[in-house]
């Protein structure tokens, strides 16, 4: 049976940062099939936002992986916009990572 996993930024980072060759020919694989099934997530995403007049940084959510993976890449723009969704979130489950967010905005960058 064929492993499952779940194709968003965070597998293809780690996948890449892992260097496998053959890792990453699977994953490609298995990317351009979810691609073709699903569509175009990203420019789904930008209808959304254009549905309801938002912006900023494609509209991710203030989970723990988002958190990880934008303080990961230095990303002080999703930072910002990170912690601004999760003003007044009282979910314990975010509670390290939106405390990691502040730590590293508050790094020089």
């Amino acid at each position: 049976m064929a492993e499952y996993r779940m194709l968003y930024g965070v597998t293809i980072h780690d996948a890449i940062k892992r260097g496998n060759q053959d890792e990453l020919q699977q994953l490609l694989k298995e990317a351009r099939a979810t691609l073709q099934e699903q569509g175009d997530l990203a420019g789904a995403v930008k209808e959304l936002e254009n549905a309801i007049g938002t912006s900023g940084t494609g509209g991710l959510m203030p989970y723990g992986a988002a958190i990880n993976d934008a303080i990961r890449r230095n990303d002080r723009a999703a930072m910002q916009s990170l912690l601004d969704q999760t003003r007044g979130n009282t979910d314990p489950s975010i509670a390290g990572a939106v405390k990691e967010l502040q730590d590293a905005l508050q790094k020089k960058g």
